[in-house]
């Protein structure tokens, strides 16, 4: 698996706490991804320049204004499921040929949003996706500007597509590449859930972050396409054995966070 970047790490980790986190106990954590303490400082500076972050005490670290909205939409993988409809063949566009791409910060943001939101493109600058998530257009709509989307950008129904647009539209998504996903990682998951007690705490946090963190990427941009376009039921078993692998890392990361505390009373003990 690739590097665990200071900034990627930093912020998983404060979306996923109940409770702020000290920049002591990063670097203790970023030292078991090989990063170094230097690295975790200057990380969680810049994450504060750029309000990413927030300190509500000194030494302690919260998110912050820009990274709150995205962390909350994505902490509702969970229910996934809950929010996805029967499907009666229509569809939601996205019109965006208005907006400019000169802002390159605006146009990464503009194409993050769409595709978490399962967006692809059916013709130059209308993208597309099925109509069959709870709430409909208006609520998706909504969805997209909180995220950070342009408002010109028009979000919109198709209520029927022309046979041809209709099975080049029905053909945008690699269904057999996300079936074929859902496959592989219950069985990644599954077989370390069964061995993950033969670790000591610190090597199966890293793991558990490791796998979970590639999980959870794609949970948040999985389309959820409905039944007509790929097994609803495998997405759902590759969503609860996530369930129960992030209960079993949040118990295995608590531990860690409490040898990291005794650690750092020992050693104060030992100063004085």
């Amino acid at each position: 698996m690739a590097a665990v970047k200071p900034k990627h790490l930093i912020l998983n980790l404060l979306a996923e706490a109940e409770a702020p986190i000290g920049s002591q106990q990063f670097i203790r954590i970023g030292q078991l991804f090989g990063i170094t303490d230097n690295s975790i400082r200057v990380s969680l500076a810049r994450l504060v320049a750029d309000n990413m972050l927030k300190t509500p005490s000194r030494g302690f670290y919260l998110l912050g204004s820009s990274a709150s909205k995205l962390a909350e939409d994505l902490a509702q993988w969970r229910s996934l499921e809950s929010k996805v409809c029967d499907w009666d063949g229509a569809w939601i566009g996205a019109f965006i040929s208005v907006l400019g791409r000169a802002d390159r910060t605006g146009l990464r943001r503009r194409t993050r949003v769409l595709q978490l939101a399962g967006f692809e493109q059916l013709e130059t600058g209308l993208l597309v996706r099925p109509n069959n998530l709870m709430g409909g257009t208006s609520q998706l709509r909504e969805r997209l500007y909180r995220l950070g989307l342009e408002p010109e950008a028009m979000i919109f129904s198709l209520d029927e597509l022309g046979p041809e647009a209709q099975a080049k539209a029905m053909a945008l998504w690699d269904t057999a590449a996300l079936y074929e996903h859902y496959v592989q990682g219950i069985k990644e998951m599954e077989s370390w859930m069964a061995s993950a007690h033969q670790l000591s705490p610190e090597a199966a946090a890293r793991e558990c972050f490791l796998i979970g963190d590639q999980v959870l990427r794609c949970i948040a941009y999985d389309p959820m396409l409905p039944e007509e376009m790929i097994d609803t039921q495998a997405r759902r078993r590759y969503v609860e054995t996530m369930v129960r692998y992030d209960q079993l890392g949040k118990e295995i990361w608590q531990q860690v966070y409490l040898n990291f505390s005794e650690h750092g009373a020992s050693n104060s003990a030992a100063s004085q």
